[in-house]
């Protein structure tokens, strides 16, 4: 069942004030922001390891920052560590507390910050970190918001959606979600599917959009306390990557101690790329993509600067494959069937799926070496899942479509 935002701490430094100075607009769309969130019945609290005090000018008397602020501050609850017994940052326990206070889970909460500690604090607690760089950027870690009305823009297009995963798998050891539908011949669906796929592909698009939508579907459906890894499916050339992937999933990865490998299914020969191969009606099956990949053994830790001195993905553990567009299944099942080679769970995902196509499970596979080139000489042995069996959520297309159409030009209500 999907989650919904309920729960929002902010930090106060550098988010909503900054220590001997500040900048009238900018906490002018911070009191906007909190109005915003009331407003949509999501509780935002003030939280900070500290009192902030405030120095009249013309008497020197020094107040409390909490009771010199009048109006929307004044709805919202100031947990100070010090002064209410809250564990301090960045404990993990400090966000619990905030959790069991106000009957929050996990994946109903965020955690707008800027500091290292809010960054701490916001990873220790498993809860998703929005990171405020209005008045500088002090982490890179998060989901990076240049204004409050950004994020104003995140929680009202992510945050409280109704429908997540169009489409979804879930079959034993067979686990496929997709976000969209595929299609550019029906009229529905063919603005969003241009746009993921031109985001998908060459980054264009709205990029931003489709990182954003894909971050909040696996936090808002908690997929994400499964993961332990991410690693993207390779594209069709020799050697190749998934830029357009890397650095957002990255950053998600970041948040949940969890690890993006950066090369770990490796694309060792070039694959005859499906689309074209099947516009020309050259028959395409999983021996293209099995005979072409490996993983590396060693792949490269997150800093991508060093490799693991032993393979980290095994057994008890699970890895979060993502491809942009998938039709039969045959990349993913690939990834699927070398990965499971080392004992470890697999949670294949798209960006879209192409309607009216099956997903083709492959059964069967002998025991092999994943971490070499393998020669397969016949396909696997595999099972056809019909398109319309597995649509999990008719709404979402229109809910996405409706979104993806009204995000350049959101306003404040």
């Amino acid at each position: 069942m999907a989650k919904h935002l309920k729960g929002f701490i902010i930090g106060i430094s550098n988010v909503a004030f900054v220590e001997g100075q500040g900048d009238a607009n900018k906490f002018s769309e911070v009191e906007r922001l909190l109005e915003y969130l009331l407003a949509k019945g999501i509780q935002p609290v003030i939280f900070g390891n500290r009192d902030w005090f405030s120095i009249d000018s013309k008497t020197g008397v020094k107040s409390r920052l909490q009771d010199v602020l009048q109006g929307v501050w004044q709805q919202v609850p100031w947990i100070i560590a010090n002064r209410d017994g809250t564990p301090h940052k960045p404990q993990a326990a400090a966000v619990q507390y905030l959790l069991n206070r106000f009957g929050w889970d996990a994946a109903e909460t965020v955690y707008l910050g800027n500091t290292v500690d809010d960054m701490r604090t916001a990873v220790n607690g498993g809860v998703l970190f929005l990171n405020a760089i209005w008045y500088g950027q002090n982490s890179d870690y998060g989901v990076i918001f240049a204004s409050p009305l950004d994020v104003a823009r995140f929680v009202d297009t992510f945050c409280l959606r109704e429908h997540l995963w169009h489409y979804r798998i879930e079959l034993g050891s067979l686990r496929y979600y997709a976000l969209s539908p595929y299609s550019t011949m029906i009229p529905a669906y063919e603005y969003l599917s241009n746009d993921a796929r031109a985001a998908a592909k060459w980054g264009q698009g709205h990029p931003d959009f489709w990182t954003k939508y894909i971050w909040s579907t696996l936090y808002f459906s908690e997929l994400y306390k499964e993961i332990d890894y991410i690693a993207a499916y390779p594209g069709h050339v020799e050697g190749s990557g998934n830029a357009v992937v890397e650095d957002p999933m990255l950053a998600f990865s970041r948040c949940f101690r969890m690890t993006y490998l950066r090369d770990f299914v490796v694309r060792h020969t070039a694959s005859q790329k499906s689309s074209q191969a099947r516009n020309r009606g050259i028959p395409i099956g999983y021996l293209n993509q099995l005979n072409t990949i490996r993983l590396q053994e060693f792949p490269v830790r997150s800093d991508g600067t060093r490799r693991y001195k032993h393979c980290p993905v095994e057994a008890g553990k699970t890895v979060l494959v993502i491809d942009d567009i998938c039709t039969n299944g045959y990349s993913l099942e690939a990834a699927r069937a070398y990965i499971e080679q080392t004992g470890a769970k697999v949670i294949c995902l798209s960006w879209l799926k192409t309607i009216s196509s099956d997903y083709k499970e492959i059964r069967a596979m002998r025991n092999f070496d994943p971490f070499v080139a393998n020669t397969f000489t016949a396909e696997p042995q595999h099972m056809s899942h019909p398109y319309a069996g597995y649509v999990a959520d008719r709404i979402a297309p229109e809910e996405v479509t409706q979104k993806l159409r009204a995000y350049d030009a959101w306003k404040w209500p």
